[in-house]
C-alpha cells in the first residue's frame, strides 16, 4: 500500500498558480542586468564620447565672446570719431574671419583631443596618454596615491559625467585630472585608487 496520499485538486492549484505567479514576475522584471566589468581589465579605453558635446558647449560661446568687445570698440570710434567708412569695414571683416576660425577650432578640436586622449587600469595603478601634438604617458602606481576626488560640474552633471582627479605623492604632477569618464566608472576607478589603508577603514 501506497504510504503518500493523492495531491488534492485544491493543493494543485494552488502549485499551478504560484508557477504561473513567478513566470509573470520574471516576465515583468526581465532578467538581472550583467554585472559591470572590472575596473582594472588592462585594456585600453576612449573618455566617454559625450564629453566632446560638453567641452563645444563651453568652447564655442566663450570663443564667440572673445571678439565682441573689440568690435564692440571699433564700431564705437566708427560712429565716433570718424573712422573711414572702408577702414572700419576692412578691420570687421578681419575679425570676424579670426572669431569664425575661432569658432572652427573650438568645435573640432574636442573631437580631436578626444581621440588622443586614453587611459588604461591595471591592478597596480592608472595608465593615461594625452595630447596630440606632444604626446605625454603618465603613470600612476597606487602605492604613490594619498587621495582621490570625483568632481561634476553643471554641464558634466546633465550627461552623467565626471571629473576624476587623483593626488599623488610626488612633487611633478602632484595632482592628474582625468575628465570626460562617465560618473560610475570615475567613481568606481576613484575606489580601485584609493590607498588600501583607507580602502581597509571604510
Amino acid at each position: 500500500m501506497d504510504d503518500h496520499e493523492p495531491t488534492s485538486e485544491s493543493e494543485e492549484t494552488e502549485v499551478e498558480a504560484a508557477e504561473v505567479e513567478a513566470a509573470e514576475v520574471e516576465a515583468t522584471e526581465g532578467p538581472a542586468p550583467p554585472a559591470p566589468p572590472p575596473i582594472a581589465d588592462g585594456e585600453e579605453h576612449l573618455v566617454d564620447p559625450r564629453s566632446v558635446h560638453v567641452v563645444r558647449l563651453i568652447a564655442v560661446p566663450l570663443t564667440l565672446a572673445i571678439p565682441l568687445l573689440p568690435v564692440v570698440a571699433l564700431t564705437l570710434v566708427w560712429a565716433l570719431a570718424g573712422l573711414l567708412t572702408v577702414v572700419y569695414l576692412s578691420l570687421l571683416a578681419a575679425l570676424l574671419l579670426l572669431a569664425g576660425l575661432g569658432v572652427f577650432i573650438a568645435y573640432r578640436f574636442p573631437a580631436v583631443r578626444h581621440r588622443h586622449l586614453r587611459y588604461r587600469v591595471d591592478p597596480d595603478g592608472l595608465r593615461i596618454q594625452r595630447g596630440v601634438f606632444w604626446r605625454k604617458t603618465i603613470y600612476i602606481s597606487v602605492t604613490r596615491v594619498q587621495h582621490t576626488d570625483v568632481s561634476q560640474g553643471p554641464l558634466q552633471r546633465r550627461y552623467g559625467l565626471a571629473t576624476l582627479t587623483v593626488h599623488t605623492a610626488g612633487i611633478e604632477s602632484a595632482s592628474i585630472a582625468l575628465s570626460g569618464l562617465e560618473h560610475d566608472v570615475a567613481t568606481r576607478l576613484s575606489e580601485h585608487l584609493r590607498p588600501r589603508r583607507a580602502r581597509n577603514a571604510g
